[in-house]
């Protein structure tokens, strides 16, 4: 439940926070900083926000206690570095927050970012598999990641394992560092088979079993573990389907189209690039199982998604997807092939297992809300206004 707050967890103040991914695309970062613009506003009604806005969605929010400015340039680009603190209007501004991973250089404020994980700085391997994109890409991020920890007052992570990893490769932020978990959009619950199936009817038939993987294309998401674990799994099962949701499929992962090849797997693989949310949610309530065998991730909001839609969820025993599944779901080695066909197998053999999978994912998911991840900012924010 959302409440508003002015007791001695109000700020008080105005943050410009930067929301120039709210720039009319879907995409993660933007989800978070919509979510936490509309939860910051509702527990703090002494809280102003200035919006850092893209000309393309110059105005994203209405609020009394919301101003908008644009700023003409990508989030994550030098031009955000070296230019934006002098371009933009800072009167009136007491603090300011970047939601995505890079702070601007010369602030004339205190400031703090939201570093969703530093998989860069630990192993750009995991990022790309794209030769240029790891010279332009992780020389990037490798030296402005670093940079903005270093000038921010405090840095805000998405799950306890990126807080680790972030105080273990900049020592002196130890301390500095909150984490305010992603919440669960409302949107993700069980779709019934009568909504759902008419949805999915361009690629499945009512009632096909069908293993789900959703994820962008990096090599880090372990699409090809993924698909060697469905062919041990079910080479001899021509009922069940593989559909993965796949994008920024811009990896040449050979390995992934060698896989694909694989004759056993004849037309029962199912590759999509884009659904929109409601085919997303069908998938995700209709799937025998979502398999998210992650070896790196800052959180992994698939996995809750999935959870909270009443998919029986196998992932990752290891890093942010155990934490964030922890008790909701199967953990397996994402490097061990046999493992992962074992579960696989398990689930589609035994159906009172995967129902408790399901009842115990979703009372895992609902557990992540956008008001608990407003809350803690609020907290940071404090932390930086009113120090000790």
């Amino acid at each position: 439940m959302t409440q508003n707050t002015t007791s001695s967890t109000s700020t008080n103040a105005c943050v410009m926070l930067d929301a120039r991914y709210l720039n009319g695309r879907h995409s993660g970062i933007g989800r978070y900083t919509q979510r936490l613009v509309e939860e910051l506003l509702a527990q703090d009604d002494t809280l102003r926000l200035r919006l850092l806005t893209h000309p393309n969605n110059p105005a994203p929010l209405s609020h009394p206690r919301v101003q908008c400015q644009t700023f003409d340039a990508a989030p994550n680009s030098l031009t955000t570095r070296f230019r934006l603190a002098r371009s933009v209007d800072f009167r009136g501004v007491d603090l300011f927050h970047s939601p995505f991973n890079i702070l601007p250089a010369d602030l004339p404020v205190p400031s703090l970012f939201t570093l969703h994980d530093i998989m860069w700085l630990l192993n750009p391997d995991y990022c790309t598999d794209v030769w240029w994109r790891k010279l332009v890409t992780g020389t990037f991020y490798q030296n402005f990641i670093p940079r903005s920890a270093t000038e921010a007052r405090h840095i805000l992570t998405v799950s306890h394992t990126s807080r680790q990893a972030i105080e273990d490769h900049f020592p002196e932020m130890r301390g500095r560092v909150s984490v305010t978990y992603n919440g669960l959009d409302p949107f993700f619950t069980p779709m019934p088979p009568e909504q759902a199936w008419p949805l999915l009817g361009r690629w499945l038939t009512p009632r096909s079993r069908f293993v789900l993987v959703v994820g962008q294309g990096s090599p880090y998401k372990n699409h090809p573990g993924a698909l060697r674990a469905f062919i041990e799994a079910f080479a001899d099962d021509p009922h069940t389907y593989f559909v993965l949701v796949r994008r920024l499929d811009e990896s040449s992962n050979r390995e992934l189209g060698q896989l694909l090849s694989d004759p056993r797997l004849g037309s029962r693989v199912i590759r999509i690039g884009y659904v929109s949310s409601d085919e997303l949610r069908a998938l995700y309530s209709m799937a025998m199982v979502f398999l998210f065998p992650s070896f790196y991730e800052g959180f992994g909001l698939p996995a809750l998604e999935a959870m909270a839609c009443g998919a029986p969820v196998i992932t990752s025993d290891r890093g942010a997807p155990a934490e964030v599944c922890q008790g909701g779901a199967m953990l397996v080695d994402p490097h061990d092939t046999l493992a992962m066909a074992c579960a696989l197998r398990q689930l589609r053999d035994d159906p009172h297992l995967a129902d408790d999978l399901r009842q115990r994912g979703q009372a895992r998911a609902a557990q992540f809300t956008w008001e608990a991840c407003a809350q803690s900012a609020i907290d940071a924010y404090r932390r930086v206004l009113h120090p000790a």
